[in-house]
């Protein structure tokens, strides 16, 4: 049996993945702030606050996980948006507190995935497949109203690209931004499709969007795999 430890992986899609990995018979390892009503003896669930996460508060979860064959990040935050840049829109309390949000928001979405990798140590080795959600928002944002959702989307790009190069695991991004052109569940059986048959060599650096196509945007970065 498989083993997949999905971060932010409790409503919307995000369930529909946790829910389809199970059918696959998969056992799932799930980080999220919702709490499933899912009865599963396969599911083990950590529930999180992620206004207040830090990695005192999940050590213990990641210290029992077993290896793993899948880590999906799924998660995201943002604290910013356009009227955040008016001038004298804070007062200086707000303004602390806006600036401790958004560095919490940094921390979800960026930091705590680096943090996990790491803190997993040889249980993410060869076997193990890391997929980070992406965005066309890293190439494409004439819309710049959530101005940390997309530097953060951007880091998880570098990050991945960086882990490919360096890490004996499979590191590898997916755009999401087709989800609408065919039905959640032929994007999921995709998605384990990459898991179960897709090469390292396929796979390891690359952006694709759920119908398994690299996704072209992306390669106008140095570095990328051509």
């Amino acid at each position: 049996m498989k083993t997949a430890l999905l971060v932010g992986c409790g409503s919307k899609f995000g369930l529909e993945v946790l829910t389809n990995f199970l059918d696959h018979d998969w056992t799932v390892y799930s980080l999220s702030g919702s709490l499933t009503d899912i009865k599963n003896d396969n599911l083990h669930q950590e529930v999180i606050d992620w206004k207040t996460i830090n990695v005192a508060n999940i050590e213990k979860f990641l210290n029992c996980l077993p290896n793993l064959d899948f880590i999906f990040f799924n998660q995201n935050s943002s604290a910013l948006n356009q009227q955040n840049f008016q001038q004298n829109c804070h007062s200086t309390v707000d303004l602390w507190k806006q600036e401790k949000t958004w560095s919490q928001c940094y921390f979800v979405s960026c930091i705590l995935p680096f943090h996990i990798i790491h803190s997993l140590g040889d249980r993410c080795d060869k076997n193990t497949k890391v997929g980070w959600m992406l965005s066309t928002y890293v190439y494409f944002h004439s819309d710049i109203k959530n101005a940390d959702y997309i530097g953060n989307k951007y880091q998880n790009f570098l990050m991945m690209k960086n882990f490919s190069k360096t890490h004996p695991a499979c590191f590898f991004g997916i755009n999401p931004d087709n989800l609408i052109e065919t039905n959640t569940t032929d994007n999921i059986e995709n998605l384990i499709s990459m898991c179960d048959d897709m090469k390292y060599e396929d796979l390891n650096g690359l952006v694709l969007k759920f119908n398994k196509v690299e996704d072209p945007g992306f390669q106008k970065f140095a570095g990328h795999k051509l």
